[in-house]
């Protein structure tokens, strides 16, 4: 067991009588805005009898030691195999909370969803061990604070040790030069501080960074808190200042890539990232991919329609790792949708939005960025010069990367009906793809 782990169990056992502690985890919960927010944790488990977590929720500006926990029991939820239950850990305002689960359990994903199911907005909650939080002493550089004329970005400080925290920050600019310093800020035991004026000094702009340190163990985030919760986003610590890396062309196929018609209405691209012998080949900080499409109008009966996703072989998600699939649904309750599944393996977090692609056929630009710095996805898709959908959440699988020789591949269409329920996107004509990988 860690040092950090050890010093943090008289806490911990204060906290309630408890199972045995099997695996604690700690989940950072930045303030968002008012609005619908549920916050659900991925379990695997061993067997599929009952088992417990016991649950610590700690608002901000209160220490967790000696705070009362409460006993939970996970449950089988919108997943795709009985041996992953999630668990409802919502707490009512933000702050910490300190997961310690029975034997049997191990924790996989926590998925903050914003909105009403198929949710406005879906961000990932870490999962705090000794593997990923910031030792006393270090640097978080939480990345990407953005202020704009009507709202800006807050700063957490999550402080995982036992006795109080003595934590400072530095606000720079996207160059690196300073714009503020604050020193001598208390954080309690076990527990969270927010700041919202953190950049007060700054202009309208983006690309802000918060280069923060703790004399205990710590973690920071960052959040755009917004009542319309499509405008929501998290932002998430480094260990060094932020860059963007080195630009490849990965794919670039001018004119016609697939005329989806009967007998040919899918392709599949691998994007050559760099691979290793075996293992995860290097990691790629990000991934833009630009294609155009002309629509059509189904003909016949269509439920939903596969437009393009990105995935790998290999992954509990029916052997894959998702990156993102996009659909369109023409007769959902409420008018037309368009459906952006964020790879979740099992929680399957899905973006919903107003979107009508029938009637006359239209030349469209789609515009997706991944970037695994940022855990950020940014999916546009433009009709001209005007973004048509503008969705940012967050990219679950971050691992951009190829595992052993296994890359990842765009898929267009489908190969056919799928459930009763997918149709490939029939008549619809994708050309100039476009793939960048920044390394």
């Amino acid at each position: 067991m860690s040092r950090s782990l050890k010093l943090l169990l008289p806490c911990l056992a204060a906290l309630a009588a408890a199972p045995s502690f099997a695996e604690i985890r700690y989940v950072p919960v930045p303030m968002v805005g008012a609005g619908t927010v549920k916050i659900l944790v991925e379990y695997g488990r061993t067997s599929t009898t009952p088992r417990r977590v016991v649950v610590t929720r700690i608002p901000e500006n209160v220490s967790g030691v000696g705070r009362p926990s409460n006993n939970e029991q996970v449950y089988i939820g919108p997943s795709t195999s009985t041996k992953f239950p999630l668990l409802n850990i919502t707490p009512d305002s933000p702050g910490l909370i300190v997961l310690n689960s029975e034997a049997g359990l191990t924790h996989n994903e926590v998925s903050m969803e914003l909105g009403k199911a198929p949710t406005n907005s879906g961000w990932e909650l870490p999962l705090l061990s000794d593997a990923n939080i910031f030792a006393a002493g270090r640097t978080a550089f939480v990345q990407n604070l953005t202020k704009t004329a009507d709202g800006t970005s807050n700063l957490s400080l999550f402080n995982l040790g036992i006795a109080e925290a003595t934590c400072s920050f530095r606000v720079l600019r996207p160059d690196n030069t300073l714009i503020e310093e604050r020193t001598d800020l208390a954080v309690p035991a076990l527990g969270a501080r927010r700041y919202d004026d953190v950049l007060t000094r700054t202009a309208v702009g983006g690309g802000f960074v918060a280069a923060v340190t703790c004399n205990q163990p710590f973690y920071s985030l960052g959040a755009f808190p917004n009542s319309d919760r499509t405008r929501v986003r998290t932002y998430y610590p480094t260990t060094a200042f932020p860059v963007a890396g080195t630009a490849t062309t990965l794919v670039d196929k001018r004119g016609l890539v697939l005329n989806v018609q009967e007998g040919n209405s899918f392709l599949r691209i691998p994007i050559p990232l760099v691979t290793a012998p075996s293992g995860p080949g290097p990691r790629y900080r990000s991934l833009v991919l630009d294609f155009d499409v002309r629509t059509a109008d189904p003909v016949g009966f269509t439920v939903i329609r596969n437009i393009a996703g990105l995935l790998r072989s290999g992954g509990r998600r029916f052997n894959k790792t998702l990156y993102f699939g996009n659909f369109d649904r023409l007769d959902a309750t409420g008018g037309p949708k368009t459906l952006i599944d964020v790879g979740t393996p099992y929680i399957e977090t899905t973006i919903k939005r107003a979107l009508d692609l029938s009637g006359p056929s239209k030349n469209l630009r789609f515009h997706i960025e991944l970037n695994a710095d940022q855990r950020l996805m940014v999916y546009q898709i433009f009709n001209g010069s005007t973004a048509i959908l503008n969705v940012s959440t967050g990219l679950f699988n971050d691992d951009l990367n190829a595992l052993g020789a296994n890359v990842p591949q765009l898929e267009f269409g489908l190969p056919g009906i799928a459930d009763d329920a997918y149709f490939p996107p029939y008549g619809w004509r994708f050309t100039n793809l476009k793939v960048v990988g920044r390394r």
